[in-house]
C-alpha cells in the first residue's frame, strides 16, 4: 500500500483530471477508442481479481475520463466497502459527485477527507475551492454580473449613409447632412443575472437577466444611445439528469433611446433550448415573437417580430470553443415597405490562455466573430422609388480580448467592422469601431 501523502498526491492529480484542469491518468492525446479499450481490459481484470484496489482505482480513473461517471462512482464506492478508510477514494468520489450535481453527497465526502488527517496544502486548497463552489451553487438565490466602463471611437458614430447621392421619388438627388462622421466617446454597461434554484439534481432554476447600456459621443448627438433589456423565465429539465436537455420559456422587454428620445419599446415571448450531444458538442436554439412600438413619427415601423435561431458549439480541445449560429427572422411592420425578412449566419471562436503572469488569477480570453445577413423588404418605399425594392447585405466582423486581473477586475479591448451594401444607395453604410474598457465581474 502506498504511503498516505503519496495517495493524496495521486488523488489530487485524478481530481484535477475530473474537473478538467490537469490531464492525468493518461495522455491528453489518448483517443476515446483507446480509453474504451483500456476500460474493457481493466473491467475483465477486476472480474478476475475482485479485491484488487489498484485495479479498481485505475478503472475508475479511465471511466472518469470517458465521463462514464456511474461506472467510476460505483467502482470507488465498492472500494470503500473493502476498506472504509481510503481518503484518496473519498476525494475522487467528492469530485465525481460534484460533477453530476450531487452537491450534498460531494460535500460529505470532502468533509471526510478534511477530517482524515494531515493533508498536503495543494489538496486542502483544492477541496476548499470545491466546497466554496458547492456553497455558492446550493444557495437558493444567486447573483452574478459585470460592470464595464470605457472609451470608444467609431468612424461612423451615428451609422449614417456613406454616399451623398440619394434616390428620392425615383430620381437622383444630393443629400444634405446625415453623412457618416467619426467621433470619440464613452460607453458603459451593467449586466446582472439572478438565479432562484428549484433544488434537486436536474439543474433547474428561475433565471432573470437584465442589462443597461449607454453610449455618448463628443459631437455626434445622433450616435448617443441608451438601452434596457430584461428577460425572465424558468430553466426546466427534460429528464432528471444535471447535464440533460433543458428548455427555458421566457418573457422579455426592451427599451431603446437615441439622442435622448425614445426610439422604440418592445415586448416578447419565446423559449430557449440546449442539449449536450457529447463531451465536445452541444446544440442550442431559440424561438421568439415580439411586438415593437416606435415613436409617432416612425409608426410605419411598428409591428410584430418573429425570430428563430439554431446553433452548435464544438470544443475540439480544452480552452477552444467554436460556434455556428443560423438565424431566420421576419419583421411584419405596419407599412409593407418597412416589412422585411432576414437570414443570417454567424461563426465565432474563443480561446482561453494562461498569460503566465503572477499578478493575474485567471486565464485571458481572445474571441472573434464573423457574420453575414441578407435582408429583403416586401415592397418599394414610395418616398424613394415606386419600382425598386430594397435589399441589404450586412457583413460584420469583431475581435475582443479580455485581460483578467484579480478579484474579478479585468480590462477589454474590442474592434469591430460593419459593412452594409444595399440595392438602394440611401441605405449603404460602414463603420469601424474600437474601444478599451475596464470592468468588474461579481
Amino acid at each position: 500500500m502506498l504511503r498516505f501523502k503519496t495517495l493524496f498526491q495521486m488523488g489530487a492529480l485524478c481530481l484535477a483530471l475530473i474537473v478538467g484542469t490537469t490531464p492525468s491518468l493518461g495522455s491528453a492525446q489518448t483517443t476515446k477508442t483507446t480509453l474504451r479499450a483500456e476500460q474493457t481490459v481493466l473491467f475483465e481484470a477486476m472480474r478476475a481479481d475482485a479485491q484488487n484496489l489498484d485495479l479498481m482505482f485505475r478503472y475508475a480513473g479511465v471511466s472518469a475520463q470517458l465521463q462514464d461517471y456511474e461506472a467510476a462512482i460505483s467502482t470507488l464506492e465498492r472500494m470503500l466497502v473493502f476498506d472504509p478508510n481510503l481518503p484518496r477514494v473519498q476525494l475522487e468520489l467528492g469530485a465525481l459527485y460534484f460533477n453530476i450535481g450531487s452537491y450534498a453527497i460531494a460535500e460529505r465526502y470532502f468533509r471526510k477527507v478534511l477530517e482524515s488527517g494531515d493533508l498536503p496544502p495543494p489538496v486542502r486548497a483544492r477541496i476548499e475551492r470545491f466546497r466554496k463552489e458547492i456553497a455558492e451553487r446550493t444557495r437558493k438565490h444567486r447573483f452574478s454580473g459585470r460592470l464595464e466602463v470605457g472609451v470608444v471611437h467609431d468612424s461612423n458614430a451615428a451609422l449614417g449613409p456613406t454616399d451623398r447621392d440619394v434616390i428620392l421619388f425615383g430620381r437622383q438627388a444630393t443629400r444634405i447632412g446625415d453623412l457618416e462622421e467619426s467621433d470619440t466617446g464613452v460607453k458603459a454597461l451593467a449586466q446582472i443575472t439572478h438565479l432562484y434554484d428549484f433544488g434537486g439534481q436536474a439543474n433547474e432554476y428561475w433565471r432573470t437577466d437584465a442589462s443597461v447600456s449607454a453610449r455618448r459621443y463628443q459631437d455626434v448627438d445622433e450616435g448617443s444611445s441608451e438601452s434596457f433589456f430584461l428577460r425572465t423565465g424558468p430553466q426546466l429539465a427534460l429528464d432528471d439528469t444535471n447535464f440533460g436537455p433543458k428548455i427555458r420559456p421566457f418573457v422579455d422587454a426592451t427599451h431603446v433611446r437615441i439622442d435622448d428620445r425614445r426610439l422604440y419599446k418592445e415586448g416578447g415571448v419565446g423559449f430557449e433550448a440546449v442539449a449536450v450531444l457529447g463531451d465536445k458538442l452541444s446544440a442550442f436554439g431559440s424561438v421568439r415573437a415580439a411586438i415593437r412600438e416606435h415613436t409617432s413619427e416612425r409608426e410605419n415601423e411598428d409591428g410584430a417580430l418573429f425570430d428563430v435561431t439554431a446553433g452548435l458549439t464544438w470544443t475540439p480541445v480544452r480552452d477552444l470553443a467554436l460556434t455556428g449560429v443560423l438565424g431566420v427572422s421576419s419583421d411584419r411592420a405596419k407599412a409593407d415597405f418597412e416589412s422585411n425578412s432576414e437570414i443570417s449566419l454567424l461563426l465565432a471562436a474563443s480561446y482561453e490562455y494562461d498569460p503566465g503572469l503572477e499578478f493575474v488569477d485567471g486565464k485571458w480570453k481572445l474571441s472573434g466573430y464573423a457574420s453575414a445577413a441578407f435582408r429583403a423588404y416586401d415592397a418599394p418605399n414610395p418616398v424613394v422609388s415606386t419600382r425598386e425594392t430594397r435589399e441589404d447585405t450586412d457583413l460584420r466582423f469583431g475581435i475582443r480580448n479580455v485581460f483578467t486581473f484579480r478579484e474579478g477586475f479585468y480590462a477589454a479591448l474590442d474592434a469591430s467592422v460593419l459593412d452594409r451594401s444595399s440595392t438602394i444607395s440611401n441605405f449603404e453604410l460602414d463603420n469601424i469601431g474600437v474601444s478599451a474598457a475596464l470592468g468588474y465581474k461579481f
